[in-house]
């Protein structure tokens, strides 16, 4: 079969289509860049659920410190007395979203600016169209290996059948620890439809096509 530019173009502009669609990132504000008052967090579709009791104070902002991309970030906090209450600390959670469900990459950018005793977590909660909650991943640690330096913190998620919106929630437990203190910086959150099989191999089956006739021409 005889490879022609037009059809090296069709190849990658069918692959770059649908792997744009399987990566477009369904979270609302997931880079925090959008700010409300209308939520606790200051941060359209977060709200700040934190729940920590008497002897800790603790919170889940939308803050502008030192921002992975853009111009804002989540920052959770929390910071105990002698005598903490316990319970959870900080937890930010999101608006319910639309999500065609299935096997999704649930991923976002995460770095520790004070490193505590907390136990960083997430989880999603995934619901149908009447929002019926369906399930939920369970509460997920991300905590080990945190630095000073923003890395990308990637999971596969696999949503229940009949998912038609997701609910993230980003929890920092920790305040039961006398005089402890954590914080930690979260950005770029997304949740994203897997690409299928067939998609990657047409993405490499383009490729393919276009290395084949740069070396004919070279």
């Amino acid at each position: 079969m005889k490879i022609n530019f037009k059809m090296i173009s069709g190849l990658t502009g069918a692959a770059a289509l649908l792997i744009g669609n399987a990566a477009l990132a369904q979270v609302v504000n997931g880079g925090f860049e959008t700010a409300s008052g209308s939520y606790t967090t200051g941060a359209l579709g977060w709200s700040d659920d934190s729940g920590a009791a008497a002897g800790t104070t603790a919170s889940a902002t939308r803050s502008t410190s030192s921002p992975f991309a853009g111009s804002a970030e989540l920052t959770l906090s929390y910071n105990n007395t002698a005598t903490p209450g316990g319970g959870p600390a900080s937890i930010a959670q999101s608006d319910i979203f639309s999500t065609p469900g299935g096997t999704e990459t649930f991923s976002f950018e995460a770095m520790a600016v004070t490193v505590g005793s907390e136990n960083n977590q997430f989880q999603i909660q995934w619901f149908n169209a009447s929002n019926g909650f369906l399930g939920a991943s369970g509460f997920q640690s991300f905590q080990g290996g945190l630095t000073s330096s923003y890395s990308l913190q990637s999971f596969s998620e696999t949503a229940p059948a009949n998912t038609a919106g997701a609910l993230i929630q980003f929890l920092q437990a920790g305040s039961a620890i006398p005089n402890d203190a954590g914080v930690t910086l979260i950005d770029n959150v997304s949740l994203a439809p897997a690409p299928e099989p067939a998609t990657l191999a047409l993405a490499g089956l383009a490729g393919a096509a276009a290395l084949s006739l740069f070396r004919r021409r070279k």
